[in-house]
């Protein structure tokens, strides 16, 4: 199909204790093999008791492996049975004492204090030996349950953690660093996780319940949020949830995490100010909306740029930039307002650049038709594994549709759409790299040419646990060297790619 060229991304929790025989069950060893024993009349043998002896050495040696991977998040000598006992009093208390609905038309620091006091005073009422900064932390606690998002609080705050996963009530995971951890963080019970997820959603003007079991929604930190309830989700609830970075990361920072060559980070800042259209492919959590935004920072400040998404996450600082969201259809099931809806809607608004959050159904016309209309310079993202996948990704896209267009047709729309494919991948050291940048050539008969002009070539794993392996430059003149020198910047295109 496609060729390559020869030449060369709500409701108040329940805090009911569960029942002391369901704690810890997952975390047990398991039971202590004897070295010998008798089966069927027989007596194993002693090569047979060793080669069972290092498997139960191997279980215990992988068991201690995960306990010392569990980030702590807890301190054991302060959150005491006697402390988790005044925890759930406390709670208790004020959930009665506590006025919600004039609650929420104070501010957030109003509605803090409030809650901050009536804590202060519920506390003196609780009979419990607990010490000050038993006392100190109860009351924070306090404070994340009636009005943030109870147990997960301390994993939001963290800058460090980038996606949070809660596996049902009882185990939570982070991603650090590009690796997934499991914490000692969990939820009393499945009632109390539900009722944080309703808390959430309702915030939003959305619901979940047994007949709409799914959910997206933004926290008000702008982080993307994702549920599933049962009967869909078999063993409990499970969250997703992206952290929203507060501060948008420039290209520079790609070369100082090896995520990129230096040559690459000019070369990109270069294509985003020459107005090139790009497509940033990559795979889940490979950093694509992070690249997106990177690129976006070297718009023009002149520029009128509209970007559309399903969940507000590309931060822009020019001065001009109209930022379109989504809409789910109600619970009547209307006034849904797609992305495609909002493509069509943008082209009327005069916009110079169109930037798509994601591309993933049939928006995918709109955005080849705008990049082949005079918006140059637009963006979008999309999930596949190589340039090759993203270019079949794209036209399989568009045969979902059911817009009647001939493969010559569309394989000529892609190819003078987009300019550029920048890959990205999260590889088995937990690193994002930049693994290539192609370029899209043009069209021989029905085959959509392409060629690398910059790759990541791995060599192996290093001593330090990181992969080791170079950037490299393909000598190859780009198809766009004519719009480089449109705007006097071919000499340092050249300079990149070492032509």
């Amino acid at each position: 199909m496609f060729g390559k060229k020869s030449t060369s991304g709500g409701a108040s929790p329940d805090y009911t204790r569960q029942s002391g025989e369901q704690a810890g069950e997952a975390d047990q060893l398991p039971a202590i093999i004897q070295p010998e024993h008798s089966h069927g009349g027989q007596v194993v043998s002693s090569e047979h008791a060793h080669e069972i002896s290092e498997h139960v050495h191997q279980v215990a040696a992988d068991f201690a492996r995960r306990q010392e991977e569990t980030l702590a998040y807890t301190d054991p000598n302060l959150e005491t049975p006697a402390y988790r006992e005044a925890k759930i009093a406390l709670i208790e208390k004020l959930v009665t004492s506590v006025d919600f609905a004039s609650l929420q038309k104070l501010t957030r620091e109003r509605r803090k204090d409030r809650v901050s006091e009536a804590a202060s005073r519920c506390i003196t009422e609780i009979a419990a030996p607990l010490t000050g900064a038993q006392l100190e932390l109860l009351k924070q606690q306090a404070l994340d349950e009636i009005l943030g998002l109870g147990p997960i609080e301390p994993l939001l705050s963290d800058n460090e953690v980038s996606d949070i996963m809660i596996n049902t009530a009882q185990r939570i995971y982070v991603e650090k660093s590009g690796k997934i951890y499991l914490t000692d963080i969990s939820f009393l019970n499945e009632k109390h996780l539900r009722g944080i997820i309703q808390r959430i959603v309702s915030r939003v003007g959305r619901r979940i319940d047994e007949s709409s079991p799914m959910c997206d929604a933004r926290l008000e930190d702008g982080s993307r949020f994702n549920a599933i309830i049962p009967p869909l989700a078999l063993d409990g609830s499970l969250v997703s949830i992206r952290k929203f970075k507060k501060n948008k990361m420039p290209l520079s920072e790609y070369v100082e995490y090896n995520s990129m060559s230096p040559a690459m980070c000019r070369f990109l800042e270069i294509c985003s100010k020459i107005r090139l259209n790009i497509i940033v492919s990559g795979g889940t959590g490979s950093g694509k909306t992070t690249l997106l935004n990177a690129l976006s920072g070297h718009i023009d400040a002149g520029e009128r740029v509209i970007t559309i998404e399903d969940a507000a996450e590309i931060q822009m600082h020019q001065p001009h930039v109209l930022r379109l969201e989504t809409r789910p259809p109600s619970t009547e099931g209307t006034g849904e307002v797609t992305q495609r809806q909002l493509v069509k809607n943008a082209l009327r608004m005069r916009p110079d650049r169109i930037i798509l959050g994601e591309i993933r159904g049939d928006e995918v016309i709109d955005v080849l038709s705008a990049m082949n209309t005079g918006h140059d310079g637009s963006m979008a993202t999309i999930h596949a594994n190589t340039p090759r996948d993203c270019l079949a990704r794209i036209e399989n896209l568009v045969g979902m549709s059911g817009v009647n267009v001939t493969a010559s047709s569309l394989r000529y729309q892609i190819a003078s759409a987009i300019h550029l494919i920048v890959q990205l991948q999260r590889m088995r050291d937990g690193a994002r790299r930049v693994t290539k940048i192609e370029e899209i050539v043009g069209q021989e008969g029905d085959i959509i040419i392409s060629q690398t002009l910059f790759e990541y070539k791995h060599k192996g794993m290093g001593q330090d646990g990181r992969l080791a392996g170079d950037f490299v430059a393909n000598p190859y003149r780009p198809r766009f060297m004519a719009q480089a020198e449109y705007f006097n910047m071919d000499q340092e295109i050249r300079k990149c790619l070492g032509i």
